[in-house]
């Protein structure tokens, strides 16, 4: 199989077969020309019949360039009539800065039968809280000054007034020296002369105290000389407490008098002695106890009353040596004497 080959660019006769056609470029027996071959490779086909030869485009040529003979392009644009470097149009800056704003916040959708609430304003101002503090200090003090209006007639407000503090038969409003309220001069009975300026002390009342003052006196004696011209000294000393209630009487508010009479008349011993002391107050008693020594003689007697907000006791001790005695009963009746008088100088006028 030969033909001539019109060479690179020429026209080829697709009646005549190529020098360079394959086995499988060769129509079978009985194709007509120009009919498809059934079985070969469209691609490797180049019959009489096939496609026309591809055929390029003429295309001018470019003019000569300057520059090593590569032609110039013409600078791109990136959409915009503005030309691109690297790619990418370059455009002036100039839009405007604007200022910052921050978004409207929405108000809060309302809860059914409630009325729309407006969001917090941000950083707000401390006046609100101040003048709540304010307020609310003024509904305090109101309120204390009503409870104090209601409870200050019979004394019973916690807070406590005049009226309370002073609740009772009694007071020590004006007791300034708690001595002023017996007669301290009575021990003489006992041992003549006196020790010096008898002692006191004066609790003031309180909210939750009635308040309270003491007493301490003593006189002194000395004995004749014995057969070798020695002396003794006798002594009288005497003590008086006096306590009020703040209010009325209650398991948290007990009369002092209570816990005297306890621990005076629940002790027992030898010599001890006690029982009532009536005439005085609303309640008494009194005791007794004496203790005999080789060369002296110890002697305690205590008279204790109350009688509504007060209380008051009388404590007497005498230490008397060989050949001095003393009658029991006088100093009974010293006692019980200075206890009413305690009581009486203390009741409100």
């Amino acid at each position: 199989m030969t033909s001539s080959d019109p060479g690179s660019g020429g026209p080829h006769d697709p009646a005549k077969a190529q020098e360079t056609a394959q086995w499988w470029a060769t129509p079978p027996t009985g194709t007509e020309p120009g009919q498809p071959v059934q079985g070969a490779d469209p691609t490797m086909l180049n019959y009489a019949g096939g496609m026309p030869p591809y055929t390029p485009p003429a295309q001018a040529v470019p003019p000569p360039q300057s520059g090593g003979g590569y032609p110039q392009q013409q600078p791109m644009t990136g959409g915009y009539g503005q030309p691109m470097s690297g790619g990418f149009p370059q455009q002036p800056y100039g839009a405007p800065q604007q200022q910052y704003a921050p978004p409207p916040v929405p108000p809060i959708a309302p809860a059914y039968g409630y009325a729309p609430q407006q969001p917090p304003r941000s950083g707000g101002s401390k006046t609100g809280w101040i003048v709540g503090g304010v307020i609310g200090l003024v509904v305090i003090v109101g309120v204390i000054i009503g409870a104090v209006a209601l409870t200050g007639d019979d004394g019973s407000s916690p807070l406590g007034d005049n009226k309370k503090k002073n609740a009772g038969k009694y007071t020590m409003d004006g007791v300034t020296n708690g001595c002023s309220v017996i007669d301290t001069s009575v021990l003489s009975k006992f041992a003549a002369n006196s020790k010096g300026a008898p002692e006191h002390s004066e609790t003031k009342p309180t909210d939750y105290s009635g308040g309270r003052f003491e007493c301490r006196a003593g006189n002194e004696e000395t004995t004749k000389p014995d057969k070798y011209g020695s002396t003794d000294t006798n002594t009288a000393d005497l003590t008086l407490d006096v306590s009020f209630l703040s209010g009325s009487s209650s398991a948290y508010n007990r009369p002092e008098y209570d816990l005297w009479k306890t621990s005076d008349t629940g002790t027992t011993g030898s010599g001890r002695t006690s029982g009532d002391l009536v005439g005085i107050g609303e309640a008494g008693y009194w005791v007794s106890k004496s203790d005999d020594y080789t060369y002296f003689t110890t002697t305690d007697y205590t008279c204790a009353v109350k009688d509504d907000n007060a209380s008051v006791k009388i404590e007497i001790r005498l230490t008397t040596y060989k050949g001095k005695t003393v009658s029991k009963d006088d100093l009974a009746q010293v006692c019980k004497d200075q206890t009413r008088k305690a009581l009486d100088n203390v009741k409100k006028k």
